[in-house]
This record gives structure tokens, sequence and C-alpha cells, in this order.
């Protein structure tokens, strides 16, 4: 037998369940029902909140965002808040009329400034990746703004998160924790190994013919190329001069240096030829010296295949 206290509760999250269920088809949404949903997510019991939070997860108008964005800002349950950050995760992805909305509540649930916990925090980042591999938004600034996040753990992700996406644009926000003392070894590390992830088409000598001969024609034809290639060399060029600079730096580890060695041997671009060539002879390290000896070996051979 179910205590009093235990049937009212279920009773409840099943009225919850109800009322999401009248508001599922959008076109027959009562906001009343809605309000009545925002009202549960003031209650004292957490299973209720939980649940309300659940349901207006499925319901995308922007009376629905609106409620669960006034909840982050009262809800002290750090689950509860976790579980409005799904919700509104999930209607962002959905598409639906208030998915903007909801893309500006997530994000500020990812600034540190706006939410105390660390894994509300990095939930909230994590939904902001995802909507940029959907195409719902650019996350590169987000990124970059988590990239001063008080916690070590949230700027390792946000590296991890850059390093993923993998676009042009992560390029400066990479350079620039590569090159930042103020962040520790690792995520420094982290960053140096992704500027040099970065894919910005390996062409190689027969893909480059290819590419020279298609804005041949395309010129004649007015139209643009498949492949701007010298806006690809500058990327790489700015890859390179980051990469250089964290070599440069006498106050920067071995450790570092080698791996930046190393990142500019995975850029694949012939324009790396003169800062390796500077690096074998000027170089104060015999180690790092070696490293750019045996990476400038694999790069021009590169130039051949």
């Amino acid at each position: 037998m179910l205590s009093a206290e235990r049937t009212v509760m279920v009773m409840h999250i099943l009225t919850l369940t109800l009322s999401w269920l009248f508001v599922a088809d959008l076109a027959l949404a009562q906001d009343a029902h809605i309000a009545r949903l925002g009202e549960e997510l003031e209650s004292p019991n957490v299973a209720i909140r939980r649940q309300a939070a659940q349901s207006l997860g499925r319901i995308g108008q922007p009376q629905t965002v609106a409620l669960l964005s006034s909840a982050m800002q009262t809800e002290d349950n750090v689950s509860i808040r976790l579980e409005v950050v799904r919700a509104l995760r999930n209607i962002s992805f959905l598409r639906e009329p208030g998915f903007r909305q909801a893309l500006r509540a997530i994000a500020k649930a990812a600034d540190a400034q706006q939410e105390e916990d660390s894994l509300v925090r990095l939930r909230a980042t994590e939904a902001l990746w995802e909507a940029g591999r959907k195409d719902l938004l650019d996350p590169v600034p987000f990124l970059d703004r988590v990239l001063s996040d008080p916690s070590q753990r949230l700027r390792l992700s946000a590296v991890q998160m850059l390093r993923k996406l993998g676009t042009p644009e992560t390029i400066d926000p990479l350079g620039r924790t590569a090159n930042n003392r103020d962040q520790t070894d690792s995520i420094r590390l982290k960053a140096i190994d992704a500027i040099g992830a970065v894919a910005l088409m390996d062409l190689g000598p027969a893909g480059r013919n290819v590419a020279q001969a298609n804005i041949r024609t395309t010129d004649l034809l007015q139209i643009a190329p498949l492949v701007n290639l010298k806006a690809i060399s500058r990327r790489h060029e700015k890859q390179i001069a980051y990469l250089a600079n964290v070599v440069r730096n006498s106050e920067n580890s071995t450790t570092l240096m080698l791996r930046a060695v190393k990142s500019i041997g995975q850029v694949k671009d012939k324009s790396s030829v003169p800062i390796l060539q500077e690096i074998v002879e000027t170089h104060r390290s015999e180690t790092v010296r070696k490293q750019a000896t045996r990476v400038l070996s694999h790069v021009l051979a590169r130039q051949y295949e």
C-alpha cells in the first residue's frame, strides 16, 4: 500500500504528464496548461519540479522558454538546473518556435558570471557546441568565452570541443590559448595539438593542379571557384604563426616547444618551411632543433609526393 503522501505525489506527477499530453499538439496548446506546468517549477517537491521541467522541454513555445529561463535564475537544486538545461537543449534541437530564445538561455547557463555550478556550465557549453554542429548558431564565440572560465575542466573541454569543430574560425581562440602563459601547460599542450589538427584541406600536388584548373575555368565563367587556394594559404599561415610564437618564446617549456614543432608539421603546408629552417639554424635547444630537422624533412618530402 502506498502512503497517502506518496500517493499524492504520484498523482501530481501523473497530472503533469497529462498536462503535457494536452499541449503536445501545438495547434491545440492552451496557455493555461503551460502556465500550470510553470507553477509546478516552484513546487517544494523536487520530483514534481523535475517532471515539470521535462514536460516543458517538449513544448517549444516562447512562453515555455521564459518559464524555464526564470527557473534557472531561482532554482537552488543543481539537478533541476541540469534538467532545465536539457529541456532548453531539446527545444533548441527540435527547432520549435522558441528555439532562439532557448539558445540564449543556454548561453547564459554556460557563463560563469550567470551560473555558479561548473557541471551546469559544462552541460550548457556542450549543448551550444552541439547546436553549432547542427548549424543552429556559431559556437566559437561561446567556446572562446569558456576558455576564460575559472574551472580548468571547462577550459580543457572548450579546447577539445574547438578541436572537434575543426573550422578555420577555431584557429584564433586556440592560438591565443596556446600562447597564454596564464593557462596551465596541460591546456596549452591540448591547444597546440588542436591547432595542428584543424582540417584546412591537404590537397597535395595533384589536388592543387585540379584546384588551379577549376579557378581558371570559373574565372572565365565569372563564378566563384570551388576552392579558394589563397584563403586556405592564409589560414595555414595563421596556424603556423601561432605555433611559431610558442617555439620562439624562450620562457616556454621544451615540452611545449616540441609539441608546437610537431603541430607545424601537421599543418602540411610549404609555408612552414621558413620557420622550420629558422628553428633548425638558430634555436637554443638541441632537442628542439632535432625535432624541427625531422619535421622539415617530412614537409619537404611531402611536396613531391
